[in-house]
């Protein structure tokens, strides 16, 4: 699944406004690690179009010892669009720890955390579901009593495939144990956002209701 560069861009822009420059920059360091690394060129040439389309906005920052920088900010069009994208539907791809996920998560745990949880429900469920259907498959495949030609060495072929299998097993829990925290970690952060929330709207409560005995002044009782 291929992820449009449009909305980390418009992600990293919502949280704070940046030059093409930094932007550039933190694809080049930040994003290799999310399969977001980019040219510099092909930055700057989304960042154009994506003001002519309106979802970005530039002002001038003079410089005395460098050229003047542009420094780019998330119209309320660009935010509008990026919230349409982190609301619509994600289907987990096969391939676990796809970049779409991480950037959808990333931006979703900073504008709507409901969403989300959400999204770590649907992916934990997915990434579960492919435990269950390939953990203690067949390999038969790997493990041949003779091959096809004498030059294969059909031992060291079920050790490489034994040690990969037990790599990719090892991933994949791996990427469900971090799942599962981060459920944990968000679940409580909704619980304690809901309990000051009643906390506050029970002190705004007390502080609206009249007291009996300035009632009682009030009807000459």
């Amino acid at each position: 699944m291929t992820m449009k560069l449009e909305f980390p861009l418009l992600g990293l822009l919502a949280a704070r406004s940046m030059t093409g420059y930094d932007i550039a920059r933190w694809t080049r360091v930040e994003g290799k690690f999310s399969g977001l690394d980019r040219h510099p060129s092909q930055i700057y040439r989304l960042l154009s179009r994506m003001e002519t389309e309106g979802w970005v906005s530039h002002v001038v920052d003079p410089r005395s010892t460098a050229p003047d920088a542009k420094v780019y900010s998330v119209t309320d069009a660009g935010f509008a669009r990026l919230l349409r994208w982190v609301h619509s539907v994600y289907s987990p791809p096969r391939r676990f720890q796809d970049p779409e996920f991480i950037g959808r998560l990333r931006i979703a745990a900073m504008v709507d955390l409901p969403r989300a949880l959400q999204l770590l429900e649907e992916e934990l469920e997915a990434r579960r579901r492919q435990v269950a259907e390939n953990r203690g498959r067949d390999r038969g495949e790997d493990h041949l009593s003779e091959a096809a030609r004498p030059e294969i060495d059909v031992h060291a072929l079920a050790l490489f495939a034994d040690e990969l299998n037990a790599y990719g097993e090892a991933a994949i829990d791996q990427w469900i144990s971090w799942l599962e925290r981060m459920h944990d970690v968000i679940t409580q952060q909704l619980a304690q956002r809901a309990e000051q929330g009643a906390t506050e709207q029970g002190t705004i409560e007390q502080g609206a209701a009249p007291s009996k005995s300035g009632s009682s002044e009030r009807t000459g009782r």
